[in-house]
């Protein structure tokens, strides 16, 4: 008898351990099939949202609201939005601030090398793409109406197209007269005046806030989170053209819209 239940106990085991080898066996070709199938056990970890994502975009300045219809290249691509696209191409060229580099601010012929500029190149060039040689056009200007302009800055008496439109204290006289003069306070609170810092306007500082113009750029279609645009300029600072959110930065001395009159 007692032989017997040693029997039945050492059975008994026998069969958990089958049954546990087997349960064993099963688990294993689970997991093999799960991997296989790259079926995940678990559901993994969802990551916070980016903080960039969770902001609201902000779109490109609407350009057509400016209603311009001229087009002087008759390129089919209206002045403003290719005044824009100018400043643009030059942001690819990333010409280096002659002044920065320390280098002479004279060049026979007015343009300099495309790899280099200072902030009224920017405005040449943008011009350019748009049809117009705004070393002509202010050349022409200065010949008919030549007591208009500040000669008294660089003590000379006579004009010198290589140079006279490269000058901002120049090139914010020739504006006033032949574009369309806009408003220089900036309210981001008020809708009605941000409708009027449109991209491809031009727009004049006076940096050291000494009643003396000495910067200009493009208004950029980029806009920062107060919808105030961007500007395309060329300045000392970082030393080659750039796209930065510098409109207040300065005091604004001028702001126009060409051709406006």
């Amino acid at each position: 008898m007692e032989s017997y239940h040693r029997y039945r106990k050492k059975e008994k085991a026998r069969r958990r351990t089958f049954f546990t080898i087997v349960i064993l066996i099963l688990i294993l070709i689970l997991l093999i099939i799960l991997r296989q199938s790259q079926i995940k056990l678990f559901k993994e970890e969802e990551l916070p949202i980016a903080l960039i994502n969770q902001l609201p975009k902000i779109k490109k300045v609407d350009i057509g609201i400016a209603n311009v219809v001229t087009d002087a290249d008759t390129d089919g691509i209206n002045d403003q939005e290719d005044i824009l696209q100018g400043a643009k191409l030059e942001l690819e060229r990333k010409a280096k601030n002659i002044i920065a580099e320390g280098s002479v601010n004279y060049f026979k012929g007015g343009d300099p090398p495309q790899d280099k500029a200072v902030c009224t190149d920017i405005i040449a060039r943008a011009f350019t793409n748009a049809g117009y040689d705004l070393r002509m056009l202010v050349g022409n200007d200065i010949r008919d109406n030549f007591g208009e302009y500040p000669w008294e800055l660089w003590e000379v008496k006579v004009a010198d197209p290589n140079i006279d439109y490269r000058r901002p204290e120049n090139l914010i006289i020739f504006f006033q007269r032949n574009a369309k003069s806009l408003i220089i306070d900036i309210d981001p609170k008020k809708s009605k005046n941000l409708l009027q810092w449109l991209p491809g306007d031009i727009v004049f500082w006076d940096v050291n806030r000494n009643g003396s113009v000495d910067h200009c750029g493009i208004l950029s279609d980029r806009p920062n989170k107060e919808n105030i645009p961007y500007v395309i300029h060329n300045y000392i600072e970082p030393g080659y053209t750039v796209e930065e959110d510098v409109l207040q930065k300065w005091l604004v001395a001028g702001h126009f819209r060409f051709p406006g009159k």
